[in-house]
């Protein structure tokens, strides 16, 4: 994974040579990184071109940690372009530069005809369908995003789905205790998340009842409103905002959890429902295209988006038959279709 940044040597001075204080991310020890912090010698305002020569100083660095990186490693066999908001331009001259072919894929739900978001001063929208139809291959994660791309781009996409690592799945998922049955909930605490509406609905299914809890993890810029609106309906008993929570304890807190909820308004995919799944428990979740193509009778319900009484009535639901669910051939079946094995066969292919 290639990480950009970039500063003038002034300002890296000051930060005391730390990377980190640029490139604020967090690691995943599965992943391995490139850091491309490119230092430029002085103020951008004194080039003749400022953005021509910022966009020179970033490709130029790029290119030299990528050598730099082939020494100690090998060559990559292919340039992973995940999103044409950004960098568009450093994928191409990298793969120009080193002759690496590129695979493209795409799952932002905010692309639409006439609306292509781009972060950078560098990439225009022709030049970006230009690079997507020039990729060698092109994916998306859900068969509604293979339609919806090839629509945007004029150009074949495959269908691959998302993948989850196999640290995720359990072998043996253990029952869980009966009191209090407990719902959960793992997302950014954002508008198009729609806690609020799994709160109410969780309220007027449940509230008063001392046997079942919600647990929000998450942050977000509503953390405060919701707990706020927990308090409102005196729930602070049986709904936690736990705040955000790091691989480990989102494990724990399935692990702990009778079924997961999502009510996001969309999802490209909808990875935390299959990490709910993979350890065990069913979920519910607003009918919408990136989640409505991993639901099926032995796994939960789906429930008219932001309908919050089909939100009550599944929520109801899925208490009253949870013996129906068994947790192992969730597992199962969604390791089939989403572990790494069943991904591997779709990225390569004979």
């Amino acid at each position: 994974m290639l990480l950009n940044g970039e500063t003038t040597m002034g300002n890296f001075l000051r930060s005391g040579f730390h990377k980190s204080k640029f490139l604020n991310y967090r690691r995943r020890n599965d992943i391995r990184f490139v850091d491309n912090l490119t230092i430029h010698k002085k103020p951008l305002r004194f080039a003749k071109s400022p953005l021509k020569q910022r966009k020179i100083g970033i490709l130029k660095t790029s290119e030299k940690n990528l050598r730099s990186y082939i020494r100690r490693e090998g060559k990559p066999d292919v340039i992973f372009h995940h999103g044409i908001f950004d960098y568009v331009y450093m994928s191409k001259y990298l793969s120009e530069t080193f002759g690496i072919p590129v695979w493209y894929m795409e799952n932002s739900p905010n692309l639409k005809p006439g609306h292509f978001p781009c972060a950078n001063p560098f990439d225009s929208i022709e030049s970006r369908k230009i690079f997507v139809k020039n990729a060698q291959r092109r994916i998306a994660v859900t068969k509604a995003y293979v339609e919806k791309m090839e629509k945007l781009f004029s150009a074949p996409f495959e269908l691959i789905p998302n993948v989850l690592t196999d640290d995720f799945f359990v072998s043996d998922p253990k029952p869980r205790p009966s009191n209090p049955f407990t719902f959960s909930n793992v997302a950014i605490l954002d508008s198009r998340k729609r806690q609020d509406l799994i709160i109410d609905a969780f309220a007027e299914a449940f509230g008063g009842n001392e046997h079942f809890q919600l647990v929000i993890a998450g942050d977000g810029k509503l953390e405060a409103e919701l707990r706020e609106h927990v308090k409102r309906l005196k729930l602070d008993s049986q709904v936690q905002i736990a705040g955000f929570l790091n691989r480990d304890e989102v494990k724990k807190l399935l692990d702990s959890s009778h079924a997961f909820v999502l009510a996001s308004k969309a999802e490209t995919f909808g990875v935390v429902v299959i990490e709910a799944m993979a350890r065990g428990i069913p979920a519910i979740s607003s009918d919408i295209d990136g989640t409505r193509e991993i639901f099926n009778t032995i796994n939960g319900i789906l429930f008219q988006e932001g309908n919050k009484v089909a939100l009550v009535n599944a929520l109801k639901e899925l208490v009253a038959n949870y013996d129906i669910y068994d947790p192992k051939k969730i597992v199962e079946h969604v390791k089939s279709r989403f572990g790494p094995d069943a991904v591997k066969k779709g990225l390569y292919r004979e």
